[in-house]
């Protein structure tokens, strides 16, 4: 079949699908998802305020971590809901470790990042490995930003991390129950 009608054929799917309504569903459930995790990170982070500029700040990272967490089907949202709390440990211990016994500089960071990215690959987190390290990289930029121990900064951005990991894993699971084929 030509590029052109395959192409055609896709896109009446699209429209099919459309107006059934569920793109529209899952577009606001995932957003009163997003919306949830940003409230709970921003009260979070007015509990214990770690972060120089403002709570937004740790409310956008359990915001964007319901992203990464919440997937179209159950067992794909359970799967990431592991992955990334395991990356964000990973990238956590490695920012601590790096920020209290490396001396910093841009090598030092690299050399970090590169050894991060391997134990990741190491660990089977073949997906991860960029999670890994930004994780990480936050953690650092906000340690530079703040006088907060590294520590304490590595534990607020994991709470944060679970916090939107929750929400997506709840929403995930929500959905799939909505989803599930009723039996009679």
């Amino acid at each position: 079949m030509p590029w052109f009608a395959r192409h055609f054929l896709q896109l009446e799917e699209k429209q099919i699908q459309l107006r059934r309504g569920e793109p529209y569903l899952r577009s606001a459930i995932i957003t009163i998802l997003v919306l949830f995790a940003y409230f709970l990170g921003y009260g979070l982070d007015e509990l214990v305020p770690t972060h120089v500029t403002a709570a937004v700040i740790g409310a956008l990272w359990s915001a964007v971590t319901v992203l990464a967490v919440f997937k179209d089907h159950w067992q794909e949202t359970r799967s990431s809901f592991w992955a990334t709390l395991s990356s964000g440990v990973v990238g956590a211990v490695a920012a601590v470790i790096y920020l209290a016994y490396i001396p910093p500089n841009m090598a030092s960071l690299a050399v970090v990042m590169a050894l991060s990215l391997l134990l990741s690959q190491l660990l089977g987190f073949t997906d991860r490995g960029r999670q890994v390290v930004s994780t990480l990289l936050l953690i650092v930029i906000f340690s530079h930003l703040n006088t907060s121990a590294p520590w304490l900064n590595a534990t607020m951005r994991m709470g944060e991390v679970l916090l939107g990991a929750m929400v997506g894993l709840v929403g995930g699971y929500l959905l799939h129950i909505l989803h599930a084929p009723k039996s009679v």
